[in-house]
């Protein structure tokens, strides 16, 4: 009689908790959908990218899908630095291109717009130059920092991800 006792109120504490799960899944699943909306909403809002691990880059991207643009020119320009702890005035001597992603579905219509552009691409370049110092462009990633910050404003000019680097080359430093 013990036995059976015990195997009914087992039986009844399994039925409880099967219902109070149960009870909780249906309250907190919608809530659950409504808060992945509204931060769905705010990221559409503030223009974050939803999909994670979309990064794109020279290293990620074939050589026959990429194209190559002289933002500088076929000549060499020369640019400012942001004086130093030594207090003089120092340059870099280089050409600026841009890394274009020919696979991006923005391509097509923004890579023409390039060449009017030309002119808003070097003053990227000449300001991005005069906020660092001779002492941190010699640096690897101070180059890489550069890099980056150019990027980040070339494609935000263009509302654009569809150039991916930024690269110099023969370049000097004075």
């Amino acid at each position: 009689m013990k036995k059976n006792l015990m195997s009914v109120l087992i039986m009844a504490l399994v039925f409880v908790n099967v219902v109070l799960s149960a009870v909780i899944m249906i309250t907190l699943v919608p809530t659950a959908k409504q808060s992945n909306e509204l931060i769905t909403q705010v990221c559409t809002a503030i223009k974050l990218e939803l999909e994670s691990g979309k990064v794109y880059n020279a290293n990620t991207v074939p050589l026959d899908q990429t194209d190559v643009v002289l933002i500088t020119g076929e000549d060499v320009q020369t640019f400012t630095l942001k004086r130093g702890a030594d207090n003089e005035d120092h340059y870099v001597v280089t050409k600026v291109s841009a890394v274009l992603n020919k696979e991006d579905t923005d391509y097509a219509e923004k890579q023409p717009q390039i060449q009017g552009r030309e002119a808003l691409l070097q003053e990227i370049a000449i300001n991005t130059f005069l906020k660092y110092t001779y002492e941190e462009i010699r640096t690897p990633e101070g180059q890489e920092e550069i890099r980056s910050d150019m990027l980040e404003q070339m494609q935000e000019l263009f509302d654009s991800d569809f150039i991916i680097a930024i690269n110099f080359s023969e370049t000097n430093y004075q």
